[in-house]
């Protein structure tokens, strides 16, 4: 299942990549907290929200109008575009609130508003973001997760950490989620019963952590650009290529 304008290889890889990775991570969520209701903020197409839609979940998904609704895999009245640099308030609460390596995309100075507004539509948050260095097309701003703790803490959140320690070696799911993937809860919610099985006895580490496979890909990086610099050919069709004479 691959959307109709997404048929290059670099769309088709990240779209399955993300399908691939939301059919292995959902399950495992839903086994510790079942919401009835999803909002994915950055949701793209849909994909993870099709797969919490296959476990009978009621899902909205918000992201920029760059969207287009004809490439949609959620029906289009499941979708509302909105700037995601700005507050946006949809007049209801969610179960469970997911934005998945969107919040490096928002620039630095609106990151307290975006995190504000996650909170503001559920008491239950999937959260992961960019760390530095990790690239990435329009990333504005990558930082460690204590910057994004710190803003979940101004609004009574707090960090739970089991996930991606369930996934860390799971080469199904993208290295990025198993690397950055964390759950937040309102402070006043973890004694909640609906809430127990994520809170009771999880960890709460909330370290960064760089990923093997982002290691590897920063090596691999490195040699290339030893070669590069060790030859002087090198160096002249690398110059050519990035003026597009070559």
């Amino acid at each position: 299942m691959t959307p109709k304008n997404y048929k290059d290889n670099f769309h088709a890889a990240h779209f399955q990549n993300s399908l691939n990775s939301a059919k292995e991570i959902v399950p495992k969520l839903l086994s510790y907290y079942k919401p009835k209701t999803v909002l994915d903020v950055g949701c793209g197409i849909g994909t993870w929200l099709t797969i919490f839609e296959k476990n009978k979940c009621e899902v909205f998904g918000i992201d920029g109008d760059y969207v287009e609704t004809k490439d949609l895999i959620i029906d289009s009245s499941k979708f509302k575009p909105l700037n995601l640099n700005l507050k946006f308030n949809l007049e209801r609460k969610f179960d469970l609130v997911i934005s998945l390596e969107v919040a490096e995309h928002i620039l630095k100075e609106n990151a307290k508003n975006f995190i504000d507004s996650l909170c503001f539509h559920g008491d239950v948050i999937l959260f992961s973001a960019a760390i530095p260095g990790q690239e990435g097309t329009m990333h504005f701003n990558e930082q460690y997760n204590e910057f994004w703790v710190d803003l979940f803490s101004q609004n009574g959140y707090k960090c739970f950490d089991f996930l991606r320690h369930e996934v860390w070696n799971n080469n199904v799911v993208s290295w990025w989620y198993r690397q950055n993937i964390l759950i937040f809860v309102r402070e006043g919610e973890t004694n909640n019963p609906h809430y127990k099985l994520i809170a009771k006895d999880k960890y709460t580490f909330k370290n960064s952590y760089v990923h093997p496979k982002l290691f590897d890909y920063k090596c691999m990086k490195n040699k290339k650009l030893e070669k590069i610099l060790n030859n002087p050919f090198e160096i002249l069709k690398y110059y050519l290529r990035s003026k597009k004479i070559y």
